[in-house]
């Protein structure tokens, strides 16, 4: 039996992220009881889960669908088939092509069908300070009556000190700082394994042509 959607938020993939990071999960869920993700956000935020020291993520993510605590809300199952190619369209539109399918070549992309999920069902919808939802951004002129709640104020929902506050976003961007040079510096040591593979083979190659 579908949950009634309104009466939980939405989040997208960074927002998960932070919360994570900042240990504000068990608050979350004393608040809401229950957290809706996108289809495509799950994708994403299992993608954390290749090993290295942000690999929680994906499994805090784990632990809590496996207890009911997220409610995974998926195109083809949930939203009915006249529905569904309004909301393709609305995606098509908005410029990506691989309609509600996770692709990591489109990215923000779960930003976006987090938004027209809330925007369809009525959600509250939480996410990062990303230019696409401010004023100028297309999220925000696609979508003009959604409910946001920011990063910051997410904060302010959950965490009634305001030193812990404090605490918490320098400790989360921070964080965020560490994972961006972590994912930098994979990118390069996958970039020279690439690099030595291809390499290999064009000697390979050579060699058998000398044979």
């Amino acid at each position: 039996m579908n949950p009634d959607f309104s009466l939980y938020p939405i989040c997208d993939t960074d927002i998960w992220v932070n919360l994570c990071l900042g240990d504000l999960l068990p608050r979350l869920f004393r608040k809401y009881q229950k957290l809706i993700i996108a289809d495509v956000v799950e994708g994403e935020i299992l993608a954390w889960g290749n090993g290295g020291h942000f690999t929680f993520i994906a499994e805090e993510f784990k632990q809590h669908k496996n207890c009911g605590n997220i409610f995974v809300l998926e195109h083809e199952v949930h939203i009915n088939p006249e529905d569904r190619t309004v909301l393709e369209q609305v995606l098509f539109d908005l410029g990506f092509k691989y309609d509600f399918k996770n692709n990591p070549r489109e990215t923000n992309k779960g930003e976006f069908v987090s938004a027209i999920y809330a925007d369809h069902f009525q959600i509250p919808f939480m996410k990062t300070n990303d230019n696409a939802f401010q004023e100028s951004g297309n999220g925000a002129k696609e979508f003009p009556d959604l409910i946001i709640k920011n990063w910051y104020e997410v904060i302010e929902e959950l965490v009634s000190d305001p030193r812990e506050r404090i605490a918490i976003r320098k400790k989360v961007d921070a964080e965020n700082k560490r994972m961006v040079h972590h994912n930098h510096k994979y990118k390069e040591e996958r970039g020279k394994e690439v690099m030595l593979q291809k390499l290999s083979s064009l000697a390979g190659k050579f060699n058998n042509k000398r044979l």
